[in-house]
């Protein structure tokens, strides 16, 4: 069954539309913001119960972008009834399912961009603010101002998404060539004993540490290596950014409140990785990496590798701090518990 448990949460996004389309005609608003709220969870429960049990197919993939498109669009059409501006979104977004549609068309192959991501969030955001402008009206203003930003990452997606492909169209072995890149720039580290330990560190609910790490490193390498900044020593700095001694969720030791681990893990990861790393680790790299958790922490990041390492951390934890199981586990005030037992166990021997 959890092979399919994934998929019927996909389709359930395609089967509440009519439902949707009613409550809208007949101004059922509070209905239809309860029902969208919670049909728009599952965009988010699907992909998450998918790579937990590891069942993530190329159905769904497809299914899940087509019912994402199909829920937003249902939505833009019956919002453009009582606000006029979000004609403008729809029509972007109409675009945009064509772009994607024609890509998959050419390539046989599903984009998924972190800008797609941002803007996937910030469109539904918009809808439910929209909605909820018609039952308080003096929302608008707010409505008014996430619509505009909408609009624009929008165009930031389109021109994404269009270049992206006849970027890999037309040179793709520049592509193999930038991967290689990133490989040879992580490889002192990347097998580093003590950095696949945190293969078993629990970071975000539905990552590790390791696996955070790369994700950020590979996209601040992509993103300097365009804007042709330090990208060598910024992608060290977001591999090790997180490079913190133990996981900080069993550490059950009372703090004063400054010396709680977001405050303190950037310069305890600046400190491992010199022990770890030696001279490989740069005064600029512990720079970019002590600074990363502004403006939690007190120092100011002094560079444009630093500033693009915090923006890029932020933008790649999105799934964590907005996920529907995390929010769950915070109302209820429960405790997140570990994936790997072992982990915890070997923790608790350190610290005896």
């Amino acid at each position: 069954m959890k092979k399919y448990i994934p998929n019927i949460l996909t389709l359930s996004r395609l089967l509440i539309t009519p439902l949707l389309i009613y409550l809208g005609l007949t101004n059922h608003i509070i209905t239809l913001i309860i029902v969208a709220i919670l049909i728009t969870l599952t965009d988010f429960l699907d992909g998450y119960l998918a790579r937990k049990w590891q069942v993530t197919s190329a159905f769904g993939a497809k299914a899940d972008m087509i019912a994402d498109k199909f829920l937003a669009i249902t939505l833009l059409i019956l919002l453009i009834m009582k606000i006029n501006l979000f004609f403008y979104i729809l029509i972007l977004e109409i675009i945009i399912a064509i772009v994607n549609i024609y890509i998959f068309i050419k390539s046989k192959y599903i984009n998924s961009l972190l800008i797609g991501k941002i803007k996937t969030w910030c469109l539904f955001t918009t809808i439910l603010a929209g909605f909820m402008s018609i039952l308080f009206p003096w929302l608008k203003i707010f409505t008014t101002i996430l619509a505009l930003i909408t609009i624009f990452i929008q165009l930031i997606a389109l021109y994404k998404y269009v270049s992206y492909y006849f970027k890999s169209k037309k040179t793709p072995k520049e592509y193999t060539k930038e991967y290689q890149e990133f490989c040879q720039i992580i490889e002192p580290f990347i097998n580093n004993k003590e950095y696949l330990k945190r293969k078993k560190y629990p970071h975000h609910i539905n990552e590790s540490v390791y696996e955070h790490t790369l994700r950020v490193a590979y996209d601040c390498f992509k993103i300097g290596r365009k804007l042709k900044l330090d990208y060598h020593s910024l992608t060290i700095a977001a591999l090790l950014h997180d490079f913190y001694e133990k996981p900080w969720q069993y550490d059950t030791e009372k703090k004063p409140f400054l010396q709680m681990h977001a405050f303190t893990h950037a310069h305890n990861a600046v400190l491992n990785a010199q022990k770890n790393f030696g001279e490989l680790i740069t005064p600029k790299i512990a720079n970019i990496m002590e600074t990363h958790m502004f403006p939690v922490n007190k120092k100011i990041p002094r560079s444009k590798e630093a500033w693009l390492l915090t923006i890029v951390d932020k933008a790649d934890s999105m799934d964590f701090i907005l996920h529907p199981i995390i929010l769950y586990h915070i109302f209820r005030k429960e405790e997140i518990k570990p994936k790997n037992k072992k982990t915890k166990k070997n923790v608790n021997k350190k610290k005896n």
